[in-house]
């Protein structure tokens, strides 16, 4: 009786979905990270669960659901967060919740390195994450707007509380985009990038209204090997972050090695592999 039951609210659950997409993706990583200023090396790992689903309307409105679960080291307290919801309709695209906002997503340079999911590492602008600049970010709740038509590409934000507007735009030309964007705080905080697609190469600098400056180089040794560079000046040529990274292609998961320097002077490196599903 119990697995007639249970088959029958299967069928009831499933019904109202049937034409909608569900999908589970994620990824693991492994390895070790050195941190000079403590003389330490550690083992990290971690697994991420990311939830999604889609359904499309009759007129060709897309609607996406989607949240996100981390699990790092050994707990066990890995909660659902990162909750977003996307519609999307030609070039047209509205997200609300867990979004980077309008000047991250459109005018931001930056390299993030380390096996654990660029964590190692990042060349961003100051903060390294732009929170000195940008206030939204994907762990905020925000409302984001965008559309692109070609080569160009207009977006539009703001906190769901109404405190902090954005706005950018990027433009792409003979594998140049350059971008801008500017936010509605006090002062007016704003960025500024630029970066060329070469195929096996790729080249981006950016900077900000607090005058730091961003650098980024990536090369494509081969199918499966490729080196990343980055490097992040404050203001008066302090360095926030400067470093190298190796990725390598093992068929299902990546080796990645990566080593630099952070808040000056502290050298930093890790090794281990990633992989996604």
């Amino acid at each position: 009786m119990k697995k007639v039951l249970f088959a029958t609210t299967a069928l009831i659950a499933t019904a109202g979905v049937a034409s909608a997409d569900v999908s589970v993706g994620g990824y693991g990583f492994l390895g070790v990270n050195f941190d000079g200023s403590a003389n330490t090396t550690t083992i990290s790992h971690a697994t991420r669960l990311t939830f999604s689903g889609s359904v499309e309307t009759d007129s060709g409105i897309s609607f996406t659901a989607s949240s996100r679960i981390t699990i790092s080291g050994n707990n066990d307290n890995g909660q659902l967060g990162h909750n977003k919801i996307t519609m999307s309709s030609g070039g047209l695209n509205l997200a609300v919740g867990a979004t980077h906002g309008a000047m991250k997503t459109t005018a931001r340079i930056a390299t993030f390195h380390g096996f654990n999911d660029g964590g190692l590492y990042y060349t961003a602008g100051g903060s390294g994450i732009d929170n000195n600049i940008s206030t939204h970010n994907d762990s905020g709740n925000n409302i984001l707007i965008s559309y692109s038509a070609g080569d160009f590409k207009v977006a539009a934000s703001a906190d769901v509380a109404g405190t902090t507007q954005e706005i950018a735009a990027s433009y792409t030309f003979n594998s140049f985009t350059i971008a801008a964007g500017v936010d509605s705080s006090a002062g007016t905080r704003w960025m500024l990038g630029a970066k060329y697609n070469g195929g096996n190469w790729n080249a981006g600098l950016g900077t900000n209204s607090n005058s730091d400056i961003v650098l980024t180089a990536g090369y494509d040794i081969s199918d499966a090997t490729s080196i990343g560079f980055g490097v992040d000046a404050a203001s008066g040529s302090t360095i926030n972050a400067v470093g190298l990274q190796v990725k390598h292609d093992l068929g299902g998961a990546n080796l990645i090695g990566a080593v630099g320097q952070v808040g000056g002077n502290n050298t930093v490196a890790s090794l281990g592999v990633m992989f996604s599903f």
